[in-house]
């Protein structure tokens, strides 16, 4: 009896939910979304469900909207590919429960990129790792693979619910608890109960049914802002073949590009110069840029550079100290240290551990070219 009012109530709330109301439309665009994944349709009306859609409505939608604002260059790309190869849309909202569509967002667990990809699970799916690149960053080759590894557990399970719960607890766990369960229905592994699965795999999959939901919804895009029904329109790159062991920050000047923009759109680079292998490796343009740029390289020689790999060391900061003085003590350049240590300004504190690459047998003076501004010679605040 407690159960059926609770279930009534619920049910209530749902209807008059602001953010997502349950009009025949919005039924019929939800129900869509669970047919896409294999769901049948009456998940919609399952009490645990909907008790977490209104209990954490607020929360998703502010990650969504501030997602979709931040990273409105990155959706378009994901969801071309997920086109390309065939599989749902709603594997967007995967990557966004995962990551927030960071790419470089590193778990504790040590899974890295927008599909936090754990290092031998990348491995296996072809991604290179290694000291001077990290493709788990790369946002085109990271997605074809995280697609490759979902169709693996699609094929293993028979449906892509199933693949999206193998892929946050493992296809070991996956089928131990159809084992257990005697059924692979949604409703009953992810009974809290029985508890089958984890709570964070089950949590997981009402998260990305909630962010596809809350995606579709357009009233609801424009009650946020209605810039955001335009998130999804083409932001395409284009893959350039570039030389072995030559420096990033001269490609960036040959596409007419600021460094950090380059950087943006080639993040699985370890370092500021392109892999010493014997062939080339390949570097991520804007489509509209990539014709002069193909031009540009076939005028223009770019010098080999030292790709000697820099140690790290952890530098406290003294009193006296600035990033001028700390720069020309370990023979390095001011920017090195702003960019590995994420300093806008020049200020540093006492106390403060600055992360600084040094390369083993740097000779080679700090060129005066740096052109160091008088605001580098900024002596460090005290906390």
């Amino acid at each position: 009896m407690k159960k059926s009012f609770l279930f009534f109530i619920l049910v209530l709330l749902y209807l008059n939910a602001k953010a997502l109301q349950f009009t025949p439309e919005h039924y019929t665009q939800q129900a869509q979304i669970l047919r896409n994944l294999d769901i049948e349709a009456s998940y919609l009306s399952d009490m645990i469900f909907l008790e977490f859609k209104e209990s954490s409505m607020d929360m998703h939608s502010k990650t969504l909207v501030d997602t979709m604002r931040e990273f409105y260059k990155i959706t378009p790309i994901i969801r071309k590919i997920l086109e390309k190869e065939n599989i749902p849309q709603e594997f967007l909202y995967l990557a966004i429960v995962e990551s927030g569509l960071k790419i470089h967002s590193i778990s504790r667990t040590k899974a890295v990129g927008v599909w936090q990809f754990m290092k031998p699970t990348a491995q296996t799916l072809g991604l290179r790792i290694d000291p001077y690149v990290d493709e788990r960053k790369d946002l085109v080759k990271s997605t074809y693979a995280a697609i490759a590894y979902l169709k693996q557990l699609k094929e293993q399970f028979g449906k892509w619910y199933l693949a999206i719960l193998a892929y946050n607890c493992g296809d070991g766990k996956l089928r131990q608890a159809i084992k257990k369960a005697k059924s692979d229905d949604l409703r009953v592994l992810l009974d809290p109960d029985k508890k089958y699965l984890p709570l964070e795999t089950r949590v997981f999959i009402r998260k990305i049914l909630t962010m596809a939901f809350l995606a579709n919804n357009n009233d609801f895009l424009i009650s946020q802002d209605s810039a955001l029904l335009n998130y999804a329109l083409s932001s395409e790159v284009k893959k350039i073949s570039v030389p072995p062991s030559v420096s990033l920050r001269e490609l960036a000047k040959v596409a007419k590009m600021s460094y950090n923009e380059f950087k943006r759109y080639n993040p699985h680079f370890n370092y500021d110069f392109t892999p010493p292998d014997k062939k080339d490796y390949y570097m991520y343009i804007p489509l509209s840029k990539s014709v002069a740029v193909e031009n540009a390289l076939q005028n223009v020689k770019l010098a080999k550079v030292d790709t000697t790999i820099p140690h790290t060391k952890i530098y406290i900061v003294k009193e006296g100290d600035s990033l001028y003085t700390i720069a020309k003590k370990h023979k390095i350049s001011v920017e090195s240290i702003k960019e590995y240590n994420k300093i806008k300004g020049n200020l540093i504190n006492i106390n403060q551990k600055l992360v600084l690459k040094i390369k083993e047998n740097n000779n080679e003076k700090i060129k005066t070219t740096q052109k160091l501004s008088k605001n580098s010679h900024t002596k460090v605040v005290s906390r």
